[in-house]
């Protein structure tokens, strides 16, 4: 039996504050979750969904200034990202990507027996694009994945940095995922029809505030959709999740207010983060991010996972000595940071 590289799920019901995974803090408020019940009053129980989503991908459509003919709706972007390396990866397939990058790329070419190739980047996530460039000339990939912002770093790539790779790599599928984009505001959809190897993968699970409905889009030229749609398995998306996406991406002004408060939240945080990485300088780090949270690195690793444990605060851990924060409500992140203080020995008041 093939090993697979498994998703490990962390969650417990333990857990009082979750900045595990990256979703918005923000949730519908009572205005949109009555508009969204609403939305669903004429949905046909005993009927399956609409197996293309086309309404949905019309809404979309017209928020990103897209025809409905280059898009495709799926469950969450894990299933469009699936989707392109179960059809452009096969046995022994090569997949460049990044090292670190999103852990379920792994998953996905495992799955499909393709071969991942990574190429390490500096602590912060940033690298030599020449250095990658000739990374990806040595093993010929068949596919490049790389999301932007990246997780889990935040770093991020310019238009003009991937559209020298989308040049040097003709030959290759190049997909970036564009799950944080709207903490970014840069994005390559204006490029789609240009370069006929570019695909993008897009989510309403973070910035939009939907991770419960697990609504993703795949975004690319005609040609590329047409091919994908063949391999598409049939009422991948259940309709109430079309219904209620389709209320909510007709209101993106409240969306572009919580991503202004989160990323308010996010440069609060690292603020004070930083101050105390100032006084450790040998111990933590803490990176700047373009996405909705804050990448880090520390020998007092289990430490803090032991203090956030107590607190009942679950964030992400990795294998080695880095870990990452989702941006929390406002007394949330003040939490963390006095947890992380008392985890490196600051006196704290005993009622944390």
């Amino acid at each position: 039996m093939k090993k697979i590289n498994t998703y490990k799920n962390i969650m417990n019901n333990k857990i009082g504050i979750r900045v595990n995974g990256n979703e918005s803090y923000k949730n519908l408020d009572n205005e949109d979750l009555l508009n969204a019940l609403e939305s669903t009053k004429n949905t046909k129980f005993n009927r399956y969904p609409d197996s293309d989503s086309k309404r949905l991908r019309e809404e979309y459509g017209r928020l990103i200034d897209m025809p409905l003919e280059n898009i495709i709706a799926g469950n969450g972007s894990d299933e469009m990202i699936s989707l392109v390396i179960a059809v452009y990866v096969k046995r022994k397939s090569v997949v460049m990507t990044i090292k670190p990058d999103f852990s379920m790329y792994d998953f996905y070419v495992s799955l499909n027996n393709g071969v991942i190739k990574k190429f390490e980047t500096r602590e912060d996530g940033s690298f030599s694009l020449d250095d990658f460039i000739a990374f990806g000339k040595e093993i010929n990939p068949n596919l490049i994945i790389i999301s932007n912002p990246n997780n889990p770093t935040g770093h991020t790539l310019n238009n003009i940095e991937i559209l020298k790779i989308l040049d040097v790599f003709r030959e290759s599928k190049i997909l970036i995922d564009e799950a944080y984009y709207e903490f970014y505001g840069q994005t390559m959809l204006k490029y789609v029809n240009e370069y006929k190897n570019l695909i993008i993968t897009r989510t309403l699970s973070k910035a939009w505030g939907l991770a419960a409905l697990r609504v993703g889009f795949l975004i690319s030229n005609e040609d590329n959709v047409v091919e994908l749609n063949k391999y598409k398995v049939p009422y991948n998306l259940n309709q109430l999740s079309q219904d209620i996406a389709c209320n909510i991406i007709n209101h993106p002004e409240k969306v572009i207010k919580n991503v202004e408060e989160i990323v308010s939240e996010r440069e609060r945080l690292y603020k004070n983060l930083k101050e105390i990485e100032l006084r450790n300088k040998e111990i933590i780090t803490f990176y700047p991010s373009k996405a909705n949270f804050i990448f880090a690195k520390s020998k007092y690793k289990d430490k803090i996972k032991a203090e956030m444990e107590e607190q009942g605060i679950l964030i992400r851990y990795f294998n080695d000595d880095t870990f990452r924060i989702s941006i929390g409500e406002s007394w949330e992140n003040d939490l963390i940071i006095t947890v992380i203080k008392k985890a490196l020995g600051y006196e704290v008041e005993n009622n944390v």
